[in-house]
């Protein structure tokens, strides 16, 4: 892979241009970290608004009828339910591990399997999250498609 890093003060916005033989799953996973990038969406902590860059949110769960965005060191709720930001954030690399719970696939560290024909996610700040056996198979796709 080669990559080409030019400043350019009278440029008015960032460009990006992508070179490639063959679009493949790499292409894809390159341009969806593009994007998660630019993407934001509306986050509140103690009654105040703050726009949560996609690139740093970790996980998305769903606790007791509330939504929550876990980021590195902080947690935020959001007012939309879970499948509604999964439909949003599904192209920028997000993938449901549970019915509770979807993860940023670009966050994620490890897998550790457990019992039962369960898996664990272990992300790069630490943090364990168990994914169902009913979403192991999608689980196992993503990472198939990656490695090629």
């Amino acid at each position: 892979m080669i990559i080409n890093i030019e400043q350019n003060v009278l440029q008015k916005d960032i460009e990006i241009s992508i070179k490639y033989p063959v679009k493949n799953k790499i292409i894809e996973r390159i341009l969806s970290l593009i994007k998660s990038v630019d993407t934001q969406i509306e986050c509140y902590s103690d009654d105040i608004v703050k726009l949560v860059n996609v690139s740093d949110i970790y996980y998305i769960e769903s606790v007791d009828g509330k939504t929550i965005v876990c980021c590195e060191k902080e947690n935020y709720l959001v007012k939309n339910r879970l499948y509604q930001i999964y439909e949003k954030l599904r192209d920028n690399g997000f993938i449901q591990i549970s019915k509770y719970c979807i993860l940023n696939i670009n966050k994620l560290d490890r897998f550790k399997p457990l019992d039962n024909n369960r898996l664990e996610a272990v992300l790069s700040n630490g943090v364990y999250l168990c994914i169902t056996r009913k979403y192991i198979s999608g689980i196992k796709q993503i990472l198939r498609e990656k490695n090629k």
